[in-house]
């Protein structure tokens, strides 16, 4: 039986900032309804782009393609009413920012055919759009890129290889790119996990919370003691297979989609994150985290510091996989598939390094949950 939802939006503990807990209100705010013929219509109108409307899965943005009859194509993502200006501004920022100076392909931004004149609010880059239901939103359009879904990425010691080179280039792009936005409070923050806790209960299997708890009194130690030695960028936040586009034979790297979870962070997080999602695919985890390091390292090597944390952020992704995922899949129940996508492999990476990770650096303590 499940249990109660927890109301994250009123349990946070004293010591949890009131801006994190503002920042949950993009997971609690339901995905825009909107429909292909009305994203088609508004394709045309706005932005001059013929083309029927097919629509795109997404967590918390609704969004579609758009493909014209000479097989151009753009991505029309009606924004959830959760994100702030900012966070649409540095968004679209990034895209003109990384064009033509990145050697990962990346999304082009599209703007509008001409500035809005109906209601004053929108500008060259964005339109602000009243949906027949009455739901004020933004709407922003880039291209769309082509290219097999990140799935299908081989499990190959040379695919693995490519994706840290890619990484470690599309770090190189955003050396000198900074925004406002990217220093907002985030849940999706990994150094942030252990504020999770008053939410923990919805992980159902308590020697599994128990193990949560431990890692998170240990990893807020230890990330205190290091995160100083980190080199700090902005980062890409969300390098999962649904932000990954790969090649036809499925050995290199087609795209990298998606900054909306940009944040200014340690740079080797980006690499941890990736690594939470390739290292479940294969019976050698760390052959798989080795060959994206060597990928990674043959254009950026990380530091001693960066390289002593990565099984931290790592795991620390993992929980956040685990804990959030559960809680939004009970909100949203309707999107319960496209949320837990890839829970059940974060749960079994993290009991798989886990215990050996708390050998090392946990000192002993109740494991009460």
């Amino acid at each position: 039986m499940n249990r109660p939802l927890p109301a994250l939006t009123h349990s946070a503990p004293p010591d949890v900032p009131d801006a994190l807990a503002q920042a949950s209100q993009a997971f609690l705010t339901a995905v825009p309804q909107v429909s292909a013929e009305q994203a088609a219509v508004l394709a045309r109108e706005a932005y001059g782009i013929q083309g029927q409307a097919q629509p795109l899965s997404g967590e918390r943005d609704r969004n579609f393609l758009i493909r014209s009859p000479d097989g151009s194509a753009v991505t029309l993502k009606f924004i959830s009413a959760a994100e702030s200006l900012a966070e649409t501004e540095m968004q679209i920022a990034v895209l003109k920012h990384l064009a033509g100076r990145c050697a990962v392909p990346v999304p082009l931004h599209h703007p509008l055919r001409q500035p809005s004149t109906t209601d004053g609010s929108a500008g060259a880059d964005w339109l602000e759009w009243c949906s027949p239901a009455g739901e004020l939103l933004r709407v922003r359009c880039y291209s769309f890129l082509d290219g097999k879904a990140g799935s299908d990425l081989q499990r190959d010691a040379s695919a693995w290889q490519a994706w840290g080179l890619a990484i470690a280039q599309l770090h190189g792009a955003l050396a000198d790119f900074a925004h406002p936005a990217t220093e907002r409070p985030f849940l999706w923050d990994a150094r942030r996990a252990p504020l999770l806790r008053p939410w923990l209960e919805v992980v159902e299997d308590a020697p599994l919370r128990a193990q949560i708890a431990v890692f998170w009194t240990a990893f807020e130690k230890r990330l205190a003691q290091l995160a100083p030695q980190l080199p700090t960028q902005t980062i890409h936040n969300d390098l999962s297979p649904s932000n990954l586009l790969a090649s036809d034979d499925g050995l290199n790297i087609a795209g990298v989609l998606d900054f909306g979870d940009m944040l200014l962070a340690p740079r080797v997080a980006d690499l941890a994150i990736a690594a939470s999602y390739q290292m479940p695919l294969t019976d050698a985890p760390d052959a798989a985290l080795a060959a994206m390091l060597a990928g990674y390292e043959s254009l950026l090597p990380l530091t001693a510091a960066e390289h002593d944390v990565l099984p931290d952020l790592i795991l620390a992704r993992l929980t956040q996989r685990m804990v959030i995922t559960a809680w939004r899949a009970r909100l949203y129940p309707e999107n319960r598939v496209y949320i837990l996508r890839s829970q059940a492999t974060a749960t079994a990476l993290f009991s798989r390094m886990v215990g050996d990770w708390l050998l090392r650096h946990s000192a002993p303590a109740s494991t009460a949950a």
